[in-house]
């Protein structure tokens, strides 16, 4: 199932290239999982970025946890667009959105090896959500989502969230910078070195730490490749380490000193390994990742990667890392 996710990737770069400037919002929230069958729930979390494409029509990218409900460790991300419409003199934002949802389900199955294994799918999120403003640039959110997942369990999430508005952020970062602050260089290749976790997506979600250096090249406006050395600490049967390629597709905020991406690629490892069925694993990774860099000066910044990794052999793995960047 590695394709669907490296087309929400694409898909949701796509739009954070094409989306106009402006209205944007991101919106932290958390609630209950309700299972259909009202016969378990469990806690649910999740991310919202919200753009404002027309003025009754919304997009947003979304990553949702669906918490640990029996049997199913489930997550994923989402690309949704909304119809909005305001009611009690503007002050009430009403709106219904919809969008495929690419998610990665442990599931629970105590006659396999290690009790688990790893499903990947792509389904659909429906949703409906109230907003109420808070003040100047913040906001309450309800939102309340329907995960349709055929032959799959089916979820409802009912969410609590503040929001805030990034349009006044950036118009504050624009003056600051005009008031003196050097622009950044116009440097096309940047050398990082990066520290973090690795997760193993499993039973107990297993971690360890990761670290490695990365080489990163911009290619287009809208087009990043990077390598990297990756030591992505202890697995399931001993140390792994190995290396990544990837395309970004990339959009600069404030004259490129905030850059975010999605990127697809994949990750190649040195070493062979048994998985828990005493089979070789895969030396070969899907990876589906997105970023933020922050440029502090000319020549150096902060990036911060997520990488998702897909497997046939209930190898799934996120690898979350932070680091610093020399720009040449």
């Amino acid at each position: 199932m590695i394709p669907y996710a490296g087309r929400l990737a694409l898909v949701c770069a796509c739009a954070l290239a094409a989306a106009p400037a402006g209205a944007e919002e991101f919106t932290v929230l958390a609630g209950v999982t309700d299972t259909d069958d009202h016969t378990s729930g469990s806690y649910a979390w999740g991310l919202e970025y919200r753009e404002r494409l027309l003025a009754h029509l919304d997009v947003t990218l979304g990553y949702l946890n669906e918490g640990h409900v029996p049997g199913h460790h489930r997550d994923g991300a989402s690309l949704e667009l909304w119809a909005t419409t305001s009611i009690w003199h503007d002050r009430l934002t009403l709106a219904l959105g919809a969008g495929p949802y690419v998610y990665c389900d442990t599931e629970l199955d105590p006659t396999v090896p290690d009790g688990y294994y790893d499903y990947h799918g792509v389904g659909a999120l429906i949703s409906g959500s109230v907003s109420y403003p808070l003040g100047r640039n913040w906001l309450a959110r309800l939102e309340v989502s329907q995960v349709v997942s055929p032959g799959e369990v089916g979820t409802r999430t009912v969410m609590l969230g503040v929001g805030y508005q990034l349009q006044s952020v950036i118009d504050r970062l624009n003056r600051s910078w005009a008031d003196g602050a050097s622009a950044p260089s116009e440097a096309f290749n940047e050398l990082g070195l990066f520290w973090g976790q690795t997760i193993l997506n499993g039973a107990h979600a297993d971690a360890s730490s990761a670290f490695g250096i990365e080489y990163r090249r911009r290619m287009l406006q809208h087009l990043e490749l990077s390598a990297s050395l990756i030591d992505d600490g202890d697995g399931l049967d001993g140390h792994h380490m190995g290396m990544t390629g990837e395309a970004w597709l990339v959009q600069d905020f404030n004259s490129g000193r905030i850059v975010l991406g999605a990127g697809l690629g994949i990750y190649f490892s040195f070493e062979s390994y048994q998985t828990v069925y005493s089979t070789p694993a895969a030396s070969t990774v899907g990876l589906a990742s997105i970023t933020a860099a922050w440029r502090l000066t000319r020549a150096l910044d902060l990036r911060l990667i997520w990488h998702r990794g897909f497997t046939g052999d209930d190898q799934d793995r996120d690898i979350v890392t932070a680091g610093l960047g020399w720009r040449f």
